[in-house]
């Protein structure tokens, strides 16, 4: 935290850090599944034997390369215990960390604030990076948490969010999406984003590695524990480590867990860009240049409009 710490950037009235807002509960709810592995800090990197290694390190490398485009005032929505907030140490000036008052990852370290991503109690363009991880998945609108970041970023400001595309279920019935990048890019750009870089997190082999070790962790439970607990820390050494090779080895971006989206701020999120004002895209201005690129470039034919569908087989 550098010396003479910019300006609060809350509207007046607003909660102090780390108070419960007037009448939010703030009661936690049942311990979950550990989301990530007990050793914090740079440590966590070679912490192969805890729970999630396998994904939690890739998200580690992914963060770091995205690093460079974090700055100023940052503002971590769904923050959790700020597993990963010693990757940005350095690069911004001041962190900000929100969370629901009921959030079952907060058990460290309360949040700064307590808000919901869709609703932040902050002033327009109050902060030049939101980050975003392991949250938009979990959220039955998440096209409205893109458009309250674009809100409290400052013009140019930088966005990296975390689109999940196929890791594991998680807190059902809650987990509602996976995101393709295509889809990301396209929800980026309809809140007001221009994407800079999309950064692979994981592949086929870090999503077979978190499946097994899901498995063993259902095993290594209960009052037999006491017993199966080296031997499963044991394999998790293994299945991890050797996912993380073979992810290496054999790695295709199309076959990511997910992608760190690296976006920037080009307009005010009220401005939309390829989709019309009322969230439907116009016919004749993108979608079908869009569909005669894609054909072209697999050497097919694009359909005409109106032309009934080839039947299967």
């Amino acid at each position: 935290m550098t010396a003479g710490a910019p300006r609060d950037p809350r509207p007046a009235g607003q909660a102090a850090a780390g108070s419960t807002p007037v009448g939010a509960a703030h009661a936690p709810g049942p311990a979950p599944r550990r989301a990530w592995p007990r050793v914090a800090g740079p440590a966590a990197r070679w912490s192969f034997w805890e729970y999630n290694w396998v994904i939690y390190s890739k998200t580690i490398r992914a963060l770091a390369r995205a690093r460079r485009h974090a700055n100023g005032r940052l503002l971590d929505v769904g923050c959790g215990d700020r597993p990963f907030a010693w990757v940005l140490e350095g690069r911004v000036a001041r962190y900000l960390g929100v969370d629901l008052p009921d959030s079952r990852f907060v058990r460290m370290r309360p949040p700064d604030v307590y808000a919901r991503s869709e609703a932040l109690p902050f002033r327009a363009a109050a902060f030049d990076t939101v980050l975003g991880l392991s949250l938009l998945t979990y959220l039955p609108e998440p096209l409205a948490m893109l458009r309250e970041s674009n809100r409290v970023l400052a013009p140019g400001g930088t966005l990296l969010l975390e689109f999940t595309q196929m890791r594991p279920l998680r807190d059902e019935p809650m987990d509602f999406f996976r995101f393709t990048r295509y889809g990301a890019q396209y929800l980026l750009d309809r809140a007001g984003f221009e994407a800079v870089e999309f950064i692979p997190i994981g592949g086929l082999w870090t999503r077979v590695g978190m499946s097994l070790i899901a498995g063993l962790n259902r095993i290594n439970r209960g009052p037999t524990r006491v017993l199966t607990e080296l031997p499963v820390r044991l394999l998790y050494c293994v299945l991890q480590l050797g996912s993380d090779l073979l992810d290496r080895l054999f790695f295709d971006p199309r076959e990511a867990v997910g992608n760190l989206a690296v976006a920037r701020k080009v307009r005010e999120a009220g401005r939309e860009g390829a989709a019309g004002a009322g969230g439907e895209i116009p016919a004749a201005t993108e979608s079908g240049p869009a569909v005669a690129r894609a054909v072209a470039a697999r050497g097919e034919q694009a359909p005409r409009a109106g032309a009934p569908a080839a039947a299967a087989g």
